[in-house]
């Protein structure tokens, strides 16, 4: 559909949809700012536990909902991911800038950048040398695969989802000769991580399983630490990065009754301590809160590059009301991460050993 600018501007304000940076959607972004500053400073003077809250997590499914999450967000259109993620790495995670929010803030560097800091921290955390077997839980569209397999050729990777959206993008970076996934070392396997996966992998066979932005949507940790000691040959490590809150939020701690459900079925914000109580075959080698800026700015540069490319998804791929809907989104996750610095909401990473 060729519309000019005014013109498309025009039908989206005439449908109560703004962009980055317009007067409607900064007042509207400040109000849920405000709202959750007050929310979290609520929490930091009065905190909960997750037992207060009858809060398991060691019970029921590994995930809840994956079916509905699919459905409702990673299954959406590519052409949605193609608009806005990095052109490099199309990492679907956060972008590190910095550990501090000032150098956050200011940083000068682009998100293919940002994105590729990311993925050396983690490299780096995990201590990967160049030579180890990995198992990856959720690979999304290959990122950190496409990352460590230009860095450590002699790595062997095998990945897994359920998306049939990432697996066909997947699938067909294989069959370029010139892509890392081809070039390298990669297995992938379309499922769920749970029991059945087993079937497929030969046990202890992994020196470092790992994931990025997978265990917001977890729900029986024991289970899932279960697992992954199934998957790793002894003295094994297992490094996890996902977003966490300082103290428990009540509201995110049930998906059901709060608006991240729309865009995130069964998805969870854990308090840091949540993972790790019933990793009773590991030990916790170290972690790491990481300021949530950090995201806050990645979904700033992801909603401008979406909000840049609507005139080409509006009619063959978008209409307005999926367009409000994901503009909605963006705004709605800038906003949590935004209050108090980044100092309440981020990123954590874990780096656990096997004890036996």
């Amino acid at each position: 559909m060729n519309l000019s600018p005014e013109k498309f501007k025009k039908i989206l304000a005439d449908a109560g949809i703004f962009g980055p940076g317009s007067e409607e959607l900064v007042q509207y972004e400040n109000h849920l700012i405000r709202y959750f500053e007050r929310e979290y400073k609520l929490l930091e003077n009065n905190p909960v536990t997750l037992e207060e809250l009858d809060i398991s997590t060691n019970t029921g499914p590994i995930m809840e909902d994956t079916g509905a999450l699919l459905d409702n967000h990673y299954d959406e259109k590519p052409e949605f991911f193609l608009s806005f993620l990095d052109k490099r790495y199309q990492a679907y995670s956060m972008a590190y800038y910095g550990d501090t929010p000032g150098l956050i803030r200011t940083s000068n560097v682009t998100l293919e950048e940002a994105q590729r800091a990311k993925f050396a921290l983690i490299a780096e955390r995990a201590g990967i040398e160049g030579h180890e077997r990995i198992f990856n839980i959720g690979c999304g569209f290959g990122s950190l695969e496409t990352y460590l397999l230009e860095q450590y050729p002699n790595l062997e990777i095998t990945s897994i989802t359920p998306s049939k959206v990432q697996l066909s993008s997947l699938r067909k970076r294989m069959q370029n000769p010139y892509d890392p996934l081809r070039i390298g070392k990669f297995n992938l396997i379309e499922g769920e991580f749970n029991e059945q996966i087993l079937h497929s992998l030969k046990k202890n066979s992994f020196d470092i399983v790992i994931s990025i932005g997978v265990m917001e949507h977890s729900l029986n940790m024991k289970e899932i630490h279960h697992l992954i000691r199934k998957l790793l040959v002894r003295k094994g490590k297992s490094f996890h990065h996902f977003i966490t809150s300082i103290q428990p939020i009540p509201q995110f701690l049930n998906p059901r009754k709060t608006r991240i459900g729309l865009y995130f079925p069964g998805g969870r914000v854990w308090p840091p301590e949540a993972f790790t109580r019933h990793a009773e075959d590991f030990e916790l080698d170290m972690h790491w809160f990481i300021n949530g800026l950090n995201y806050w700015r990645t979904l700033v540069e992801w909603h401008q590059r979406f909000w840049e490319k609507l005139p080409e998804l509006y009619g063959p791929v978008f209409d307005a009301d999926a367009i409000a809907h994901w503009n909605n989104y963006f705004s709605l996750c800038k906003a949590v991460f935004a209050p108090q610095d980044g100092q309440f909401y981020g990123n954590s990473h874990y780096l656990l050993r096997m004890i036996n």
